[in-house]
């Protein structure tokens, strides 16, 4: 494991850290239970769909189960953080349920090239099966993706953003 890596985890961290600062000391509520009910829905989602990644080179503290992080967990937790503040922040007046299509807007927009950064320098990768259900052959330029990991990533962030939104309902509404 280089130093590349190491400081690539430990920024993920850092990032927590401070997203977590700034919103306490901006009087958000229920911070930590928001923090934990993402890590747990983005936790669940890693572990069940485990066998179409490939997260390697990571450090052997950051694995939890198989190939997935918690380090990694956390990235996707502050990347979903940060397009719910951005889009509740600049859209206050906007009804949830367009609220709900900007989140994923937002989270995509700082996901996708996270993950292209993360496939290029072999951190992350997709499952062989995974690469022959991608036969468009169509690949996003700059990013060099496959086009069909670009539209899977509001897809697959519509199941956390739902399970997220719900829980922390369910403890609102007490």
């Amino acid at each position: 494991m280089g130093v590349g890596v190491l400081l690539y985890e430990l920024g993920i961290i850092i990032t927590t850290i401070v997203i977590w600062f700034f919103m306490t000391r901006k009087g958000y509520k229920n911070v930590t239970r928001k923090f934990i009910i993402l890590f747990l829905g983005v936790l669940l989602f890693e572990i069940i769909s485990e066998p179409m990644w490939l997260n390697t080179g990571f450090d052997s503290w950051a694995y939890i189960y198989g190939d997935v992080t918690w380090v990694l967990t956390l990235g996707w937790v502050n990347a979903f953080m940060l397009a719910i503040l951005a889009v509740d922040y600049f859209y206050r007046e906007t009804s949830e349920k367009k609220k709900f299509f900007l989140y994923l807007l937002f989270i995509s927009a700082l996901v996708i090239p996270v993950e292209a950064i993360m496939i290029s320098a072999g951190l992350r990768g997709y499952a062989e099966f995974l690469l022959e259900t991608m036969r468009s052959g169509i690949v996003f330029p700059v990013l060099y993706l496959p086009v069909e990991s670009i539209y899977a990533v509001p897809i697959f962030c519509s199941l956390i953003l739902s399970f997220y939104k719900y829980v922390n309902y369910l403890f609102d509404k007490k």
